[in-house]
């Protein structure tokens, strides 16, 4: 018996050690559904320019995360707004940024629908880890981070009056 609960006992340490020292990425979100008041999950993307940027480099400014994908009807529909955020708020503190997602290889078709746009906006390469990290299940999603890096807003579904809402928020918090 006294054998018994040795072996049950060290079987039980060694579950927990093997679970507390997983190969887990530390970088990938493992929180619980996202929601308003959270950390924003910081990122390591590419952008069109061949610059690499992380959420990180956006501290102390408000940073307004568009995830969309070029099969994304609603998502392009919306583009004018985001555009017309940036150029209101860009000189106030506020990043807009294009967030390519759940759209592997589309990069350069991404980049040349913002180019003909007139799109001034920085656009963002997503990634299995950017999906998982933010949730995405649906287009659009829309992720605003205030100055410390919290969520303040965040739909995951096309919204008539985001623009207004993602205003007041930029308001409230720049």
């Amino acid at each position: 018996m006294k054998k018994s609960i040795i072996y049950l006992m060290s079987v039980c340490f060694l579950v927990f050690i093997l679970s507390a020292f997983s190969s887990k990425s530390d970088s990938v979100y493992d929180h619980g559904p996202l929601k308003i008041g959270d950390y924003a999950p910081n990122f390591i993307l590419e952008g069109s320019d061949g610059k690499t940027y992380q959420l990180s480099d956006f501290k102390g400014k408000i940073v307004v995360l568009d995830f969309w994908a070029m099969w994304c009807a609603p998502c392009k529909k919306k583009m004018p707004k985001i555009q017309k955020l940036h150029e209101t708020y860009s000189d106030m503190g506020v990043a807009v940024l294009g967030m390519l997602a759940m759209n592997k290889g589309a990069e350069e078709k991404a980049k040349t629908y913002f180019a003909e746009n007139e799109y001034s906006f920085k656009l963002l390469y997503g990634n299995d880890e950017l999906t998982k990290n933010y949730e995405l299940k649906f287009l659009p999603t829309v992720v605003v981070v205030d100055k410390e890096g919290k969520i303040v807003y965040l739909t995951t579904k096309p919204n008539p009056n985001e623009f207004e809402d993602i205003t007041a928020i930029v308001e409230k918090y720049k």
